[in-house]
């Protein structure tokens, strides 16, 4: 679902943009004034933006589709081509703009470092938000010794044995209500959410994949599993067997 959305957006840009010709959606064009627009050869900036959302919803929607089919593919692909598209329409972009380019054919220096100062701040928060949703993506890993578990990861804890009660195992998930502080990849779910009969919860997990153990930490409820109904029900038996 999230790769449909994130694909549907892209191809909306793109029509938006390039056929429905809404420019004032394009930034820094949107802000020119009468005479600046006239220096920007527009068709062909809308016409870029359209093939740079039609590109990347192709590869979202194709990423989406052979995930559902069951073949894992990751966050990672759409977001390094994301990425890339971004770079190359920056790149592209600015030839159409005569506003960037002095009486003799030059671009200017200011052009040229403001240019550079966008493709570092969109690469990096790409890197940053690939890399964080990279992270929420994967199966919990937890790890386990004398005197608790500790889950690790994004919005991870140690949890000793001494203040775990309750521990059991789920075979079905309560209805999630909302998310309140956490990430939702698909079906990967990381961090603070509400349940409709347990209230605020505390969960890491592929919630398709049962069943979950469930513990109680300080008056917290804590609901994970890894990712794997074998490797969950093992590690319920190990907790089962070292907690006091």
């Amino acid at each position: 679902m999230f790769y449909l959305i994130f694909g549907g957006t892209m191809l909306l840009l793109g029509l938006l943009v390039h056929k429905a010709k809404l420019y004032f959606l394009i930034s820094g064009y949107n802000t020119y004034s009468s005479e600046k627009k006239e220096n920007v050869d527009i068709i062909s900036t809308a016409k870029l933006i359209g093939y740079y959302g039609y590109s990347n919803a192709a590869v979202s929607f194709l990423v989406g589709i052979l995930e559902y089919a069951g073949i894992k593919i990751g966050i990672i692909v759409p977001i390094a081509f994301m990425m890339i598209t971004t770079i190359i329409l920056l790149s592209r972009i600015q030839k159409y703009d005569r506003n960037m380019y002095d009486e003799d054919g030059q671009m200017k220096k200011s052009s040229k470092a403001q240019i550079f100062l966008v493709i570092i701040i969109l690469g990096g928060t790409f890197l940053f938000v690939g890399a964080m949703m990279f992270s929420s993506s994967r199966d919990t890993s937890v790890a386990i010794n004398e005197e608790g578990i500790e889950i690790e990861g994004m919005y991870g804890a140690s949890y000793a044995w001494s203040s775990m009660t309750e521990l059991t195992i789920l075979e079905d998930l309560p209805e999630i209500i909302i998310r309140t502080n956490g990430s939702a990849i698909g079906s990967k779910l990381r961090g603070n959410f509400r349940m409709e009969e347990l209230g605020a919860v505390k969960l890491f997990m592929d919630a398709d994949v049962p069943p979950y153990i469930y513990f109680e930490n300080e008056g917290r409820i804590v609901i994970f599993n890894l990712g794997e109904e074998e490797k969950t029900e093992e590690f319920y038996k190990k907790m089962y067997d070292m907690k006091p």
